[in-house]
């Protein structure tokens, strides 16, 4: 490995350090509450309240933290 392919790797590995912190802190935000309801901050659909409960501050709905992490 020469010192090109060493420096792309770096910026690959920082990169994705940044990406899994922005992502981190947008977690920790919860739900968007529309009308009294938790909704996803994503699609913006109500959180279903079995999902509230074993996640209590979930901002996203399976559907979105699912394609959140293929991505």
């Amino acid at each position: 490995m020469d010192v090109f392919d060493q420096a792309t790797e770096l910026e690959r590995l920082d990169r994705e350090s940044a990406l899994l912190r922005a992502r981190a802190a947008i977690d920790r935000e919860g739900p968007e509450i529309i009308d009294g309801v938790a909704c996803c901050r994503e699609c913006g659909d109500p959180i279903p309240l079995k999902r509230l409960e074993a996640l209590p501050g979930v901002g996203l709905c399976r559907a979105c933290q699912e394609e959140r992490e293929d991505s």
